[in-house]
């Protein structure tokens, strides 16, 4: 078997690259998002990673494919997101009005989708992305979607019937498939088409949303440029006629039967007469079991997670779930950690210092390599475990680099002997998201606080004895496991519970019932340190 084939059944993106080029050689990827709100990791899935690992899949396996990205800033601001700092009363008269044309929550932007979309780019980019963008609204108002609003108003019959049938709704019989702009207040969710003469197009502004009140003006426009947009499930299969889309993916909220992919295929094939790409659905990302979403303010940006991670960590965890799967991530917890071993074994499997088996191993190497935001390094990178960073930086706020790495290697967490400049920048990146982490993310159970000295505890004999003989037997030499195993024996050989004697150390050194793993949190702080605040118990 060819390493193509091997690779086209291990990846997700792999197979489905295949099942384009079996239409033709040449593709075109698509994403599509709302600058209402923040774009967030959520939408860096379904609108950017999965569209680029498709495209660049494409390429690897011999083919072309352009990737773009495009914002529909077209589209009406119907309410202010949650977790954006402006007085929502303040754009009440706005609501209605293209994002476009809202003016911006933040100086020095045009509007509200200039800000949200400028945001969003500069993510984009660190993602290890760049797309070729297009705003909806300026391909409007250059004439890009004239042709097909025109196919649109020649067909609303059949769009009609369409319609009707696939969503299982009545559409009145003079029903016209199109949203014009009002001439006098500027919206278009509140106007309504009324006739087509094949060239000219009568509406009135009538109809009240929850949002907004329609001006009761009538008008006959030539539809062109801009002042007339069409509703989003014909906008949708418009955009890949327009722009000769031939993969796309979307939330599988629009798959659902009746959907907006349901219509827009119909439209493709009926209306359009081309052929339709191949979408696939994108499940959601959850935190904490809540889908992320900028409506509701619950959201991880680009420049969040880059704050705490790696670009090529987070392009990882979605190569590695397939689209359909929902992916259940939490920065509060342990996840990320997971997340990065994850990673670490792929990266071991990739430089051939680790294998899991042919299949997998193949399987874990493409991972990887669709991961990297450049060219994946010639050597082994310097691998440290997050966990234990995130202690070593509580334990020691003030150390610079260079003695961090001097404690880490003291605690034969970084093995390679000698550094290039390339590995002490990565340490040094890993060190600072350590610090990012534990500031904005780390749960209080592991945000940590060394003890000058033992506070004051009512312990039994038994208790105080075994508290003594670890001081004691931290005069010797030990490894992290070791250690961890003869706090164990010293509980029992004292005649104290075990669970009790962890409970009183953590309270002696943390002022907490819990904390991390001992041995390994003693051996970061160092065991003198240690037998420092344990003696305090003598006096």
């Amino acid at each position: 078997m060819s390493q193509k084939s091997e690779i086209a059944h291990y990846t997700w993106a792999d197979k489905i690259a295949g099942e384009l080029l079996q239409r033709g050689k040449k593709h075109v990827a698509h994403g599509m998002w709302t600058p209402s709100g923040y774009f967030h990791i959520g939408n860096a899935r379904g609108e950017l990673l999965v569209p680029a690992m498709v495209a660049r899949a494409v390429k690897d396996a011999g083919g072309s494919a352009r990737t773009h990205f495009l914002a529909d800033d077209f589209d009406d601001m119907d309410k202010v997101p949650a977790g954006i700092d402006v007085d929502a009363e303040k754009y009440k008269e706005f609501l209605g009005k293209p994002l476009r044309e809202i003016p911006s929550p933040m100086k020095g932007y045009d509007s509200w989708a200039s800000f949200f979309t400028d945001q969003a780019l500069g993510g984009i980019e660190r993602l290890g992305e760049k797309p070729k963008f297009y705003s909806v609204y300026d391909e409007y108002r250059k004439g890009t979607y004239d042709k097909a609003i025109k196919i649109v108003l020649d067909n609303a019959g059949k769009v009609r019937d369409l319609w009707e049938i696939i969503t299982e709704t009545h559409k009145p019989e003079n029903w016209l498939p199109v949203m014009v702009v009002c001439e006098s207040c500027g919206r278009s969710a509140t106007t309504k088409a009324v006739s087509w003469s094949g060239k000219n197009l009568a509406y009135v502004c009538s109809e009240p949303r929850e949002y907004a009140k329609p001006c009761n003006h009538s008008g006959e426009i030539i539809p062109h440029k801009g002042n007339v947009k069409l509703p989003w499930r014909v906008h949708w299969p418009a955009t890949w006629f327009v722009f000769g889309t031939t993969f796309e993916s979307g939330g599988k909220d629009h798959f659902t039967k009746g959907g907006s992919v349901d219509t827009g295929r119909a439209f493709m094939k009926e209306v359009f007469n081309v052929e339709q790409p191949l979408l696939i659905g994108t499940e959601f990302i959850q935190l904490g079991g809540e889908k992320i979403s900028g409506s509701r303010g619950n959201v991880i940006t680009p420049e969040h997670w880059l704050e705490v991670a790696d670009a090529e960590l987070l392009r990882f965890m979605m190569i590695s779930y397939q689209p359909g799967t929902a992916i259940d991530f939490d920065m509060h917890g342990g996840k990320l950690f997971l997340l990065e071993q994850r990673y670490h074994e792929a990266e071991q499997v990739y430089y051939g210092e680790k294998s899991l088996g042919e299949k997998r191993d193949a399987q874990l190497r493409r991972e990887y390599m669709l991961s990297q935001v450049k060219k994946a390094p010639k050597g082994m990178p310097v691998q440290l475990d997050y966990s234990l960073l995130a202690t070593v930086v509580q334990m020691y706020p003030h150390k610079n680099i260079g003695k961090i790495i001097e404690l880490l290697r003291s605690l034969k967490a970084l093995k390679k002997e000698n550094l290039a400049k390339d590995d002490e920048n990565r340490i040094s990146a890993k060190i600072n998201h350590a610090r990012a982490w534990v500031s904005r993310y780390a749960p209080d159970d592991m945000k940590l606080k060394l003890n000058e000295a033992a506070p004051a505890m009512d312990l039994t004999e038994q208790e105080t004895d075994a508290v003594f003989t670890l001081s004691n037997e931290l005069l010797k030499e030990w490894d992290e496991a070791g250690l961890q195993s003869r706090i164990y024996e010293i509980a029992r050989e004292n005649d104290v519970e075990p669970k009790r004697f962890f409970q009183i150390l953590y309270r002696m050194l943390l002022s907490r019932d819990h904390g991390p793993r001992l041995g390994h949190f003693i051996v970061i702080v160092g065991k003198e340190k240690i037998r420092a605040i344990l003696d305090t118990l003598k006096k």
